[in-house]
């Protein structure tokens, strides 16, 4: 067998930018394992966001973080 075959292929994550106005920083939050948000956090001052996924919604995928 070569090592080709042993390989996974990793499982893409749903995620949405976010730039964190608070830093000037880009991050990307992923989905919460409910699949009822999308939720992270600053990677500067830990600063947490939470974006809701519900009807309705939008299909933008970036956002900015007051």
């Amino acid at each position: 067998m070569s090592g080709k075959d042993n390989k996974r292929t990793p499982e893409k994550r749903p995620y949405l930018g976010i730039y964190f106005r608070c830093c000037h920083i880009y991050s990307r939050i992923y989905k919460d394992r409910e699949g009822s948000a999308y939720v992270g956090y600053c990677p500067k001052c830990m600063r947490r966001v939470r974006v809701k996924i519900g009807e309705g919604g939008t299909s933008e995928r970036f956002f900015i973080a007051q």
